[in-house]
């Protein structure tokens, strides 16, 4: 039986003495505002562009945290150091996002898809939460209703497209929208929100979900049609994961609200995103080596992308998180069963022991694949999210209760025990 309470310590230490102290110690760039993306192992900065959604992710984190925790003072000034940097710099007059700028803050690219957008304004909605201020809540107000103006558009001209080149869609799109609008739901009318959620939320479960197999894809064509190629049997171990996690607290937040019937947010939504992570940990597990490899192919093709075993930290944190609400909000006992599994190879190689951090990714051996804790496509934000939901998370658990036994067992139990008699 799990020790949950245990196992919560557990992971406030790795948050609270490893990877916090980390990001807190080495990523903020002092000189030019906001933080370094790209950070060695031992936590010097490489020189660098910056990018909207790393800095934003981070901003949210640190926010997240004051406000989730004990509301440390060195956390929410990380957080304004970052505010303060995409306020002046992540968007246009217009409050358009930039994707990527250079290390001053002038705009290398500008955002092809809303995803920069989403996360800056699930920072400042969070970062508003921290500090009150009217300013916070005024940018992510404005920059919420141009995401959900474009995205109307786009998806409009996509429907009514005739002919032209394959448009595959990303799922990290659909989940970045969902985040975004539930952490609006404080500054936006209960009906504003609600169709917003309702929105993202058939988009998600009619378009990215395959109905005769209810998998989750990762590449979808316009409407949800199905791309017989490597990208489009591709299903994305981590993003899965992570779109269960913000599926089951949208599930959670509903049950507060009151909000669950009717409607697509329900114990049935629950069930069927449970049986996503269940299928896709025995799809994904590497029996040979352990471990959850980072690419999946629906249909059992050979793979032609090179990476697709290797272990990435914010696979298994991910993983970890959405298993354990799962078993929270279902008491389906194999979460419990692939936590367990999964906890115990993320605990066992993950964290750096020489120094404060956790290694981004190893190799089928066990050993660090790049000598870097930060990457321009991956920061802190899985790691600090999952790691403290989880250690809130195994506060709430209960162990299961060992079955009741049936009558007919009762009754051979008593019939026996006369023979013996």
């Amino acid at each position: 039986m799990l020790d949950f309470q245990k196992l919560s310590a557990q992971y406030q230490q790795a948050l609270l003495r490893q990877v916090v102290p980390f990001w807190l110690k080495h990523s903020r760039d002092g000189q030019c505002g906001g933080y370094s993306d790209m950070l060695t192992a031992t936590g010097e900065a490489v020189d660098g562009d910056k990018f909207v959604t790393l800095q934003a992710q981070q901003l949210w984190a640190f926010s997240w945290l004051h406000n989730t925790f004990d509301g440390q003072s060195a956390w929410l000034d990380h957080a304004r150091h970052g505010a303060n940097f995409l306020n002046q710099f992540a968007h246009d007059a217009t409050l358009n996002c930039y994707s990527q700028l250079d290390r001053r803050g002038r705009p290398v690219t500008s955002a092809s898809t809303p995803v920069p957008d989403c996360y800056l304004v699930m920072a400042y909605a969070q970062f508003h939460k921290s500090t009150a201020e009217d300013e916070w809540a005024m940018l992510a107000k404005q920059t919420f209703s141009n995401v959900m103006k474009r995205r109307e558009v786009t998806r409009l001209e996509q429907s009514t497209a005739i002919g032209g080149f394959r448009q595959l869609q990303h799922l990290s799109e659909p989940i970045a929208v969902l985040k975004a609008t539930l952490e609006m739901q404080p500054l936006l009318d209960e009906e504003t929100w609600k169709q917003n959620i309702d929105l993202v939320l058939l988009e998600i479960l009619y378009e990215f979900v395959d109905r005769r197999s209810d998998i989750l894809r990762e590449y979808v064509l316009p409407e949800g049609a199905f791309s017989n190629t490597p990208e489009g049997r591709r299903l994305n171990v981590g993003l899965t994961f992570q779109t269960a996690n913000y599926l089951f607290d949208l599930y959670a937040k509903s049950r507060l609200m009151k909000t669950a019937q009717p409607g697509p947010v329900n114990r049935k939504l629950a069930t069927q995103v449970v049986t996503w992570c269940l299928q896709l940990c025995e799809q994904a597990w590497d029996e040979t080596t352990s471990g959850l490899n980072q690419y999946v192919d629906c249909k059992g093709a050979p793979f032609i992308f090179p990476d697709w075993q290797q272990k990435w930290a914010w696979v298994h944190i991910e993983a970890i998180a959405a298993l354990l609400k799962g078993y929270v909000h279902t008491r389906n006992p194999d979460c419990l069963k692939w936590f367990k599994r999964i906890h115990d190879y993320t605990f066992q190689y993950f964290p750096d022991l020489k120094h404060t951090g956790w290694h981004v990714v190893i190799d089928q051996h066990g050993q660090p694949l790049l000598p870097v804790k930060a990457l321009p496509s991956l920061g802190c934000y899985s790691l600090i999210r999952c790691l403290a939901e989880t250690a809130q998370t195994l506060m709430k658990c209960e162990p299961l209760q060992p079955a009741s036994r049936t009558n007919a067992e009762l009754f051979i139990g008593s019939q026996s025990t006369r023979q013996t008699t």
